[in-house]
């Protein structure tokens, strides 16, 4: 299975209050991911940074 979407180390602040830090993740083809969490927790925000319509404070991520 290749690696479609990798991210290493992803940080974001908004607003003075961090959303998410340290975030490394790897999807490969054929997999199926799901996201929960309370509402403000940063999951629409962490779709948008891997989609490339966000840009994270820190870290890389590699598409295919």
């Amino acid at each position: 299975m290749p690696l479609l979407l990798s991210c290493q180390n992803l940080t974001k602040t908004v607003h003075h209050r961090p959303l998410f830090a340290g975030i490394t993740l790897g999807v490969y083809d054929g997999e199926r991911i799901g996201m929960i969490g309370p509402n403000g927790s940063g999951k629409s925000t962490f779709l948008e940074i891997l989609a490339g319509l966000e840009h994270a404070d820190d870290g890389t991520i590699t598409r295919r």
